[in-house]
This record gives structure tokens, sequence and C-alpha cells, in this order.
């Protein structure tokens, strides 16, 4: 079930505050611990699952060095990102002020599954400094001051 927050947060237009919901994190899940359950339902070892994915982070990377994208069924697309200075000549323009970022496109039924879903629960904030996810980006919104759920939580939708 996904854990969501109640956000303050203020308006940019009408400097009214406002309040909306924001994903918070419940736990981090280890390697080892989703090839437990990648496990349960397969023929695979977790020994086998786990040497997959000490493989898997370098040979996305070699295609990625190879000038291929690396798409993965169901969960998304890996591409590289590169920025650089723009300049006025073409002659000017080279790799030594470019820096590479790897960008990660989710599979639209990734998301799609997530939407469709919509089992939340709304946790309570114990403390209002630190509470937001340091993933999230905020969006458009101010940086907003998590505020807990005046009803108490629950599993509310």
């Amino acid at each position: 079930m996904i854990s969501l927050i109640k956000m303050k947060g203020v308006n940019p237009q009408t400097k009214e505050v406002i309040y909306f919901p924001r994903w918070t994190r419940v736990s981090t899940v280890s390697e080892t611990q989703l090839a437990k359950r990648m496990a349960r339902g397969s023929t695979f070892s977790v020994g086998e699952i786990n040497g997959v994915f000490a493989d898997f982070p370098q040979s996305i990377i070699d295609e990625l060095l190879n000038g291929n994208a690396v798409k993965i069924d169901g969960l998304g697309t890996f591409k590289l990102k590169v920025q650089g200075k723009s300049q006025k000549d073409i002659k000017a323009v080279t790799s030594a002020g470019a820096t590479i970022s790897v960008v990660f496109e989710p599979a639209a039924e990734l998301n799609s599954r997530l939407n469709d879903e919509k089992e939340f629960r709304f946790v309570e904030v114990p403390t209002a400094e630190g509470q937001q996810d340091a993933d999230d980006e905020g969006g458009d919104t101010p940086t907003p001051t998590p505020t807990p759920d005046p009803s108490g939580g629950g599993d509310e939708g």
C-alpha cells in the first residue's frame, strides 16, 4: 500500500495556503530482500537472482557507453542525457565541458499500474523537519512543510 503524507504549501499565483498529498518512503528494500521475494515465485535461487543483480548495473552502463538506450519491458528505458555550454562557433563545441547523466523514462504500464492501484494510506508525520523525501522534487509548488493528518491518519483514499 502506498503511504502518503498531507503537505502544506502556498499557491504561487494566489498566495493561498494549499494542502496536497505527497509520497513518503516507508523503507528501502535491499537487493537481497528483492531477490528473496523474486525467488519465491520462480525456479531461480536467491543466489542466481543476486548474480543477475550484480551484473545488471554494469551491463546497463556498457550499453549506454556504446550509444544504446536500454529498455526493460514493463519497467522503462534508461537513456543518456548530455548537457554542455552552447557556443557561437561550431568548432568551439567540445566534450570538455559536457556533463553526462542517466535519464530513466518509466514504461507507460508502470505508471498506469501504480495509478490504477489507488491503495493509499495517510501516515502521520512526527515532526515537520526533514520529512519530505529527498528524492521528491516538489513540482511547481514551493518547498512545503509536512502537516500531520488532522483526522489522525487511517486508510483514507
